[in-house]
């Protein structure tokens, strides 16, 4: 007897009761546990929410989980929004949260104290609700001070257990010395919590925490506030395409990323959670800066308001106000330190690129321009001098004659600048020799290592398996500073660029991966580039001297510039010189200039570099350029003449591009080539 078969309309229905049987199961899980299967606690099945009227460009988005809601059902959506006990009104637009915080979520202050006219502090609870990603911390501290006149320190953590902040060098040494009582700039709302910064002398509010609750869980932390103006400069590193942010629910993501600056909203190279807001047309300023170096994304939204999401550390703000834009970029520069002032030298125009190939074409691109009559004070030389990209090496035959080029460029009062990378290679010399930069390394465990605090985690870069030193360990900065001192007295030059330091792998997190854990896979990840906490870079379980990567992540190169710098003073001493960075974080441009990174032969990137400059100039690095003519792609005359001219403005103006393009140095157009002359005015 044969087999029975079913009807289409059969198959249809079991289908269909498949399904049904596979989302009831899912609801209930939902309705038992919370987010990431968290149980909830039992005073939260009682929760309702409150919605009141909030208008639409004031709604904070209680789902900020990329797509979270997009391609649901609408039913299973508002179940989903529900859930977390927020408020669901859907738009028919889809920037506009369909999915936003109620007025009973957050923290209610159950204690508060002024120990002097100039310090607040405050005990909070959490009110008792659901929570978005488990684990929240049920009682919190919070310390306010007014340091001086025009900074106003606030900072929200654990009540009860230490988490990770940033160590940060200059900041921690600053007194304070206030003028002014805390209470003339500073109020709080008790229940929910919330804080209202005012300026002091026209009582206008700032900056504004009570249009949402306060979130702070061991993984996800969140605080919203209102702004006075939609007239707000700085966030980065990304590409800007205008200084003036839009306010029309961007969102920003803020972790330290090797990637190219090609016009997107993706995370580049530096760690900026830092904007400043000018007020209105009287000029009158303030800044706003997160101290918390994990990784975070940042929304504006219409109202004007601003949202900080963070993965880690503790809220640790810093409100700065002023007059004018420069007098709060003075408080800034105050708080995080002072800019290097930069060699005379280095202001003048200079000349690299990647690959030369061999010591003999950096010398016949030197002598065509030099023939030109381009007035060019710096050349450099990029990886290609070393022995296999081998740090503290040089290829001695390619590039036999370098420990006398600098003298070469003397002669002509030029200067030499050369590069390192952090990565040190783990494979031996040319013939067999050992490597001894690294072996001297592994001595004194200067390396990262994996997460059992012992082995040293490797990944891979340019000269293949790689080690990555541990830049906030005092072995590694001796044996950093000790290497460099060796690799000085072997190749003479004058100033050191320090590159891929984000920090920068070729592989995801290491050679045999990550583990599957809370570091590594959190139960949030802001909207960084490729939405994976390690790629293109370490396992975030790592461990370091300050900590876990997955909390110094984005300090990889500010660690690295203090570092440096020590090697610096140890081979130039009181001799000014310069460094340039492409990693940074506030502060380090006491010590470095910087680069907008790897950008293209395109109109696009001129335009884009203009923005990117005045930002660091908020910053704090004020020693700043882009790559002239583009690092990527073969440029034209044209492109590279206007770039040449409007780079002569630049502050860092260096000419700089990419192997396996043609190159671009401003001699090689010909005797005939405008390509570095200003247009004819007549």
């Amino acid at each position: 007897m044969g087999k029975r078969r079913f009807s289409g309309l059969e198959v249809t229905l079991m289908v269909m009761f498949s399904l049904m049987l596979v989302v009831a199961i899912a609801l209930i899980v939902l309705f038992v546990t919370g987010e990431g299967g968290v149980v909830k606690d039992e005073s939260t099945e009682v929760f309702v929410p409150q919605c009141p009227n909030i208008p639409l460009a004031e709604r904070v988005d209680c789902f900020p989980e990329a797509g979270a809601l997009q391609g649901m059902s609408h039913y299973f959506s508002k179940l989903r929004c529900e859930e977390r006990g927020c408020c669901w009104g859907p738009l028919d637009e889809r920037n506009v949260p369909w999915c936003f915080f109620s007025t009973n979520h957050g923290y209610t202050v159950e204690s508060m104290e002024q120990p002097n006219p100039h310090v607040m502090n405050a005990r909070l609870k959490r009110m008792a609700s659901p929570s978005l990603f488990g684990a929240d911390i049920a009682e919190l501290s919070f310390h306010a001070e007014m340091q001086t006149n025009n900074r106003l320190h606030f900072k929200i953590t654990d009540a009860h257990k230490q988490r990770f902040e940033v160590p940060h060098e200059h900041i921690s040494s600053l007194t304070s010395d206030p003028s002014s009582p805390i209470s003339n700039t500073l109020s709080m709302t008790t229940a929910p919590f919330g804080l209202v910064v005012r300026r002091k002398e026209t009582n206008k509010v700032l900056f504004d925490t009570t249009m949402a609750p306060l979130v702070f869980a061991d993984q996800y932390l969140q605080i919203s506030a209102k702004l006075p103006s939609h007239n707000i400069y700085g966030l980065g590193e990304h590409v800007h395409k205008q200084f003036r942010h839009d306010t029309n629910w961007k969102t920003w993501p803020i972790f330290t990323r090797d990637a190219f600056p090609n016009g997107g909203t993706h995370n580049l190279y530096g760690h900026y959670p830092f904007f400043l807001c000018l007020e209105d047309e009287s000029g009158k300023s303030f800044g706003v800066f997160l101290m918390n170096s994990n990784a975070m994304e940042v929304t504006l939204q219409p109202a004007p308001a601003v949202t900080f999401r963070t993965i880690g550390g503790v809220l640790d703000f810093y409100i700065l106000f002023g007059d004018t834009p420069e007098q709060v970029v003075q408080e800034f520069l105050e708080l995080i330190g002072r800019p290097v002032i930069p060699p005379y030298w280095s202001l003048g125009f200079q000349l690299s690129r990647w690959n030369y190939g061999s010591l003999k074409e950096v010398k016949d691109t030197v002598e065509r321009n030099r023939a030109a009559g381009i007035p060019y004070d710096v050349q450099y030389t990029d990886i290609d001098y070393m022995e296999d990209k081998k740090d503290f090496t040089y290829d001695k035959v390619n590039f036999n004659e370098l420990p006398q080029f600098a003298d070469y460029l003397h002669e002509k009062g030029q200067k030499y600048i050369l590069i390192l990378d952090p990565a040190v290679a783990t494979s031996k010399r040319v013939g067999g020799a050992p490597y001894e930069a690294f072996d001297r390394g592994t001595a004194q465990k200067a390396w990262i290592t994996d997460s059992d605090g012992e082995t040293p985690l490797l990944g891979e870069v340019w000269p293949g398996e790689t080690v990555f030193p541990d830049y906030t360990s005092q072995h590694c900065m001796d044996w950093w500073v000790d290497e460099y001192e060796r690799f000085s007295r072997e190749i003479k030059h004058d100033a050191l660029w320090i590159d891929m330091n984000e920090v920068a792998s070729f592989v995801k997190g290491s050679n045999k991966g990550c583990a599957r854990n809370n570091l590594n896979y959190p139960p949030y990840t802001p909207k960084i580039l490729d939405e994976v906490m390690y790629s293109k870079t370490l396992c975030m379980d790592a461990k370091q001297a300050w900590g876990n990567h997955y909390d110094v992540h984005s300090l990889y190169g500010y660690s690295m510039v203090l570092a440096t710098e020590k090697a610096l003073q140890r081979v130039f001493g009181g001799n000014r010189t310069l460094m340039l960075t492409r990693s940074s974080f506030p502060g380090v441009g006491k010590y470095s200039g910087h680069w907008l990174g790897d950008n293209a032969a395109n109109w696009n990137d001129i335009k884009w570099a203009i923005p990117g400059m005045l930002e660091f100039g908020l910053f704090g690095v004020p020693y700043i350029g882009a790559d002239i003519c583009g690092f990527f792609d073969d440029t034209s005359e044209e492109l590279c003449r206007r770039w040449m001219q409007v780079g002569a403005f630049y502050p860092f103006s260096r000419n700089h591009n990419a192997e396996g393009f043609k190159p671009q140095d401003p001699a090689v157009f010909g005797p005939g080539s405008t390509c570095w002359k200003a247009p004819s005015i007549t």
